[in-house]
């Protein structure tokens, strides 16, 4: 019995103790490269099931490219900086926010994160290792080291002497929560339903007329500077009760009657551009004073600005509100006619003392009462909830606010023709997230790379406030060759913030407080996973990446920063090839997520099926694509095990009743069916090696399980007799196929594929200590048999069909038939009948098998099946069934589809009702349909019988704990006479004597089929 639990510990314990990994990787060494980047997982808490699906993948290219002879460059890595570190700290100490952790201490809060990372990274090893994962975590690469912090700096300074790092007051995505700036690939999208606001705003000078603005940012309004309309468009002045108001005319009629309830009444039509420069009165202009002090700086502030890129009709009023504090596109615009981004809010999204009524509201929180206080002022004119995509920190999930701040910025715009050049001589799988990265490249910006946090790496540029002269520095060897003072043994915060640097001026330099994006630890891997710059022997060697694999989210994320540092500081991309997953749902198709509740443990799959099921189930989702979990697909993995493992404990216990070792015959009289599997094998390899090499991993669990499967349920089923008769023969190729199939086997579930083996190596006396340590195998074209493979598997088909017609007729399989018919028109499978009917003939227990082009006797009605054609063609239906003819269904029946108008028909799209003559029972198969035939005359009832006592008899023996060498004696008492079968009953149960009458043996009633028989036995 498959004991996955046993296996999986033994097989641990074993490559542990041998120290099996270590010598695989040091068998190819200074061999041709393979350099692999770990994509580092987070270590802010135990592995989920993505991780397991995402480095499983890993794993099965990294095995077989050690198993094809290569030098593999596999070092573990983790992501161990940033907010989910600092999150799940302070939840520890009960910290609420960045003061709060002021007071708990930075350097007892920076300690408590190193220890907090560094644990779970240790976990995180130990964790992947039980998977089978095999890396190199002895050498892992952590970001919380100095050396790595300095490779990091390196790349910053890298920036700089290139004119590439810049400071600038931008407006961008800011997270109240977490108090920090956030960039483009640190914020997650998600629709929302929200209140957007139509308010007006009165043209100044005017009576009663108003433009019409739209928002669903209410808060913003506090923050208003100008307003936005196409030069292009056409906008009107309507009659509102007595108001005028102005809209885009595209817009008006669906405002005025949807929206607003009043009848169009057009005044007045014009062109955008005709607005440009007209002022308007700001509703909060008593209460937010800071206004008249911006409009007497900025002429252009509360006036129309123009814009042909950020108005369109498709939704609003065609008159956008322009807030260049709160939005990037506002900023643009902002910045285009000298209007500044005024922004108040604080780093926690709170307004300041000194804006009236707004004082102590916070952004985004309080809309309501933004638009509560639009009320009061008598300009809200509608609140309508909408849907639409709107940011979300990445870290804490809750909703961004926009905020005008400095940061620094690494200017990649320019750079945005070489990396698309790049990405297009990049190999990926699938081609859809070549398509998706190429999307994002073009629509790349210059990103923020500076926090305002305490856990990450130091920025290291120093500054003097006196003379604003600033240096960035790359290494503590530059900081001393700087006379830098109070150099720490540690380069985190708050220790690094001590370091000063004379300054020229006569004053000292000291250290920015911010420290760098998360996202630019991982972007530098490329490098600093290899230790450079402080060596250059393994940058020369390896570098650059010949492969990388990550979820999709990674494409604004680390496949994003990989390329920018990368173009950054060397100039050049910094992998080759690229394999995308999806991501992982629950069985509801929502991803897995701590606050939906749908987690599922690695842990958990584990210990109900396995590791290698876990390997195996995951890593057969098709590549880019979703995979929602489902515990049903999982058990039917762990099922196929089951099988691999019947095969050689089969094997083993078969062979050693022989006495034969298949591992050294050379058997004679090869037949059909070990062409057949020795075929299968070689086309499997040749099919693997193809796959493993373009990177197709979701591609290989299912042509290793069609082969092993193939073994087992096709070959050892097919040679049941065969192995009686020649026994070296099928033992040496189920050996074979068996052990070139553990070897690739081994990519995909370690565990078994190791355990399998050696249970092989003990009882044939094979010869290597791990199936790891043999070469990945080679196919011989010669035995390919493509026609071969196509007859069975038509056969295989027809066999299905057979035994399906069987059930439907309520006839075991070990009742013998008289015939039955193959009524097919496709030529193939007539010569597969010819070429294998006996062999169907043996699987299936039929006397005579035939093939027709017509059943005589039978009458069949076609007819459309108008729902299932409905269903999948919708609204072409209706065309199909005009054209569908029964010459075209009889057509679709034969063949089993059908092109039709340039729709794929296949048979579920037909009705199909026989009337048979008696005796005669049908089944479908894919290219066509068989007939058996029912009535037994009694010689084949005889037959019937027979075997059924003889699988009795077998059960019996088995329980009496007999092995095949042992004889008996027996007696059969029957209403149903079994004497012209006793000579092949005694064979099959090895008996040395049978008797039809009572004997005195120790006697089992039987039943079968409503006859009553008494077996005796005695041993």
């Amino acid at each position: 019995m498959y004991d996955f639990k046993s296996v999986e510990n033994e097989i641990i314990e074993f490559w542990e103790k041998n120290e099996i990994y270590k010598k695989v990787s040091e068998m190819n060494k200074g061999k041709k490269k393979f350099y692999f980047l770990q994509g580092p997982p987070y270590t802010s808490g135990k592995l989920h099931m993505g991780h397991a699906w995402n480095n499983s993948l890993k794993d099965m290219i990294l095995r077989f490219k050690r198993m094809q002879g290569l030098d593999v460059w596999d070092r573990a890595g983790y992501d161990m900086h940033g907010l989910p570190t600092e999150h799940k700290v302070q939840a520890l100490f009960n910290l609420k926010t960045k003061e709060d952790i002021v007071k708990f201490g930075l350097e007892k809060f920076s300690q408590e994160c190193l220890k907090f990372a560094s644990t779970n990274a240790k976990q995180m090893d130990i964790d992947l290792w039980r998977m089978g994962i095999w890396m190199d975590y002895e050498n892992a690469y952590w970001p919380i080291r100095n050396s790595y912090i300095e490779g990091i700096w390196w790349l910053i300074k890298k920036a700089h002497e290139k004119d590439r790092l810049y400071e600038g007051l931008r407006t961008i995505t800011w997270c109240s929560s977490c108090a920090t700036a956030l960039a483009k690939h640190e914020c997650q999208y998600k629709e929302v339903t929200e209140p957007s606001i139509f308010v007006k705003f009165p043209l100044k000078g005017k009576k009663n007329e108003f433009f019409i603005i739209w928002t669903t940012t209410p808060w913003t309004i506090a923050l208003n500077l100008a307003i936005m309309v196409n030069p292009e468009l056409d906008y009107v002045k309507v009659d509102a009760d007595g108001e005028k108001w102005i809209m885009a005319k595209g817009l008006s009629g669906a405002l005025m009657g949807g929206v607003f309830n009043k009848k169009l009444k057009i005044l007045e039509e014009f062109k955008g551009e005709t607005l440009e420069g007209v002022e308007y009165v700001h509703p909060w202009a008593n209460e937010i004073k800071q206004y008249a002090e911006l409009k007497k700086n900025h002429p252009k502030v509360h006036t129309i600005l123009l814009s042909e890129e950020y108005v369109t009709l498709s939704a609003g009023s065609g008159l956008v509100h322009c807030a260049p504090g709160c939005g990037p596109e506002d900023y643009e615009v902002g910045y285009v006619n000298n209007i500044p981004p005024f922004n108040v809010i604080d780093e926690y999204g709170v307004f300041p003392d000194n804006v009236g009524k707004f004082s102590g509201l916070v952004a985004k929180k309080d809309d309501q009462k933004f638009i509560d206080a639009l009320e009061e002022a008598g300009v809200l004119l509608a609140v309508v909830s909408v849907e639409h995509d709107y940011a979300h920190c990445e870290r804490c999930h809750n909703p961004v606010v926009f905020r005008a701040t400095k940061q620094w910025f690494f200017k990649v715009e320019d750079l945005k023709e070489k990396m698309l050049k790049a990405n297009s001589e990049s190999y990926w799988v699938p081609d859809a997230g070549k398509n998706a990265f190429e999307s994002w490249l073009n629509h790349l910006r210059d990103n923020s790379i500076t926090k305002q946090r305490f856990w990450g790496t130091p920025v290291p540029i120093w500054r003097c406030d006196k003379c604003n002269e600033y240096v960035v520095v790359e290494s503590v060897d530059e900081l001393k060759k700087l006379k830098a003072k109070n150099i720490p043994n540690n380069l985190h915060k708050p220790w690094i913030d001590a370091v000063a640097i004379p300054c020229k001026c006569g004053h000292l330099m000291k250290r920015i407080p911010d420290i760098l994006d998360v996202w630019i630890d991982a972007g530098s891997a490329s490098w600093n996973c290899l230790e450079f710059p402080k060596r250059k022997d393994y940058f020369d060697r390896y570098f650059p990446a010949d492969f990388i694999l990550e979820a999709k989210e990674q494409v604004r994320g680390w496949f994003n920063l990989l390329m920018v540092a990368s173009m950054i500081a060397l100039e050049k991309p910094c992998f080759k090839a690229v394999y995308m997953h999806g991501m992982l749902t629950g069985i509801d198709g929502q991803k897995m997520s701590k606050s939906l509740g749908n987690i599922i443990s690695p842990y958990e799959l584990i210990d109900k099926h396995g590791a290698d099921t876990l390997r195996y189930y995951m890593c057969s989702t098709p590549a880019g694509e979703d995979i929602s979990f489902s515990w049903t697909e999982a058990a039917q993995r762990h099922r196929h095990l089951v099988v691999l493992w019947n095969v050689h404990q089969y094997l083993i216990e078969y062979a050693k009743n022989e006495g034969i070792n298949p591992s050294k015959v050379k058997p004679k009289g090869v037949g059909i069916e070990e062409k057949y599997i020795n075929s299968l094998l070689h086309r499997s390899i040749k099919k693997l090696t193809e796959v493993y090499e373009e990177y197709k991993l979701d591609e290989v669990p299912k042509i290793l399980e069609n082969l092993f499967l193939e073994l087992s349920r096709t070959y050892i089923k097919l040679t049941r007799d065969k192995v009686v008769d020649n026994p070296e023969l099928v033992l040496h190729t189920i050996f074979n196929v068996l052990f070139e199939t553990l070897k690739m086997q081994a990519t995909l579930t370690p565990f078994i594929a190791e355990k399998i083996y050696l249970n092989l190596k003990e009882a044939f006396d094979l010869k290597e200590e791990s199936i790891h340590f043999y070469s990945w195998p080679k196919f011989n074209a010669k035995k390919i048999d493509e026609k071969l493979e196509k007859e069975f598997s038509d056969s295989q088909n027809i066999v299905q069909a057979i035994l399906a017609a069987r059930e439907k007729a309520n006839l075991g399989v070990r009742w013998p038939l008289p015939f039955a018919t193959v009524v097919s028109s496709i030529p193939e499978v007539k010569e597969s009948v010819n070429a294998l009917g006996n062999l169907i003939k043996n699987q299936t227990n039929v006397k005579k098998l035939e093939v027709k082009d017509e059943i005589a006797g039978a009458r069949v009605e076609v007819s459309p099946n108008k729902g299932q054609l409905g269903k999948d063609f919708k609204q072409d239906s209706r065309k199909i069934l005009e054209v569908l003819d029964e010459e075209k269904m009889q057509k679709l029946r034969d063949k089993g589809t059908l092109e039709v108008l340039g729709f794929t028909l296949e048979r579920k799209h037909i009705n199909v009702k026989e009337e048979l003559p008696e005796n005669l029972t049908s089944a479908e198969f894919k290219q066509g349909n068989v007939y058996i035939d029912t009535k037994l005359s009694l010689d084949l009832e005889a037959e019937g019988f027979a075997r059924e006592v003889v699988r009795r008899i077998q059960s019996l023996r088995k329980e009496s704990g007999l092995k095949k060498q042992d004889k008996i004696k027996l007696s059969i008492e029957s209403e149903f006479g079994l004497q012209s079968w006793g000579e092949e009953i005694k064979t099959k149960v090895g008996a040395t004597a049978l008797y039809f009458e009572d004997k005195g043996f120790k006697l089992y009633p039987e039943k079968i089929k409503g006859k009553n028989f008494k077996i005796g036995l005695k041993i």
